[in-house]
């Protein structure tokens, strides 16, 4: 029996589905009942520390291989790591600002875009993955992974659009649509690991 027979496989579905999941809580009470910054932080301690989690998990995916892939996937992890702590940082950032100040014309466009620049930046890096990895099997993994997402994306928006227009649910702003869409990537992620 190898060593590889013996140490199981690390997955990345758990951990995915954890950050996401909790980073979707924690934007949601954040929002919802606007902590001051000592509890905010402790809140966001735990999509953070699921984040890293992820990180580990991958990282020892790769030494399990015995050699660093091919692709995209490490430059992708990077990135990631960066921008969603920037997110969490400009997010912590633009509430503060609202809370404690009268903010009016281009400054508070200025505010208010702050936490959307770490999104669009996580956009641009998960196209970059696609374009950046050369194994063909890996990429069609990312792809599916991403069209799981989409549909998902797609279904809850829809169906959230028409309860909302019948007056059945509150209004929820049209940011939510890229933090569904990342959950969606994490269930994309399971179902990968289900069906390779």
């Amino acid at each position: 029996m190898t060593f590889e027979e013996t140490v199981p496989s690390p997955r990345m579905g758990v951990p995915v589905v954890t950050y996401v999941l909790s980073l979707l809580a924690s934007i949601w009470i954040v929002r919802s009942y606007r902590p001051d910054l000592a509890i905010s932080v402790l809140i966001f301690a735990v999509p953070m520390a699921a984040l890293v989690w992820m990180v580990v998990e991958a990282r020892r995916a790769k030494r399990l291989r015995g050699a660093v892939p091919c692709g995209g996937g490490a430059a992708y992890f990077r990135r990631v790591v960066v921008l969603a702590l920037t997110y969490v940082a400009l997010l912590f950032a633009a509430n503060w600002l609202y809370t404690h100040y009268t903010l009016t014309g281009p400054l508070a466009v200025i505010v208010a875009l702050l936490p959307a620049l770490p999104m669009v930046g996580m956009i641009v890096a998960i196209g970059r993955l696609i374009l950046d990895e050369k194994d063909e099997y890996q990429r069609m993994l990312h792809v599916r992974q991403m069209l799981i997402a989409t549909g998902l994306t797609l279904s809850v928006c829809s169906i959230w659009g028409f309860l909302e227009e019948f007056n059945q649910v509150p209004h929820v702003p049209a940011y939510w649509a890229f933090i569904v869409w990342c959950a969606g990537l994490g269930f994309g992620t399971l179902y990968n690991e289900r069906r390779p």
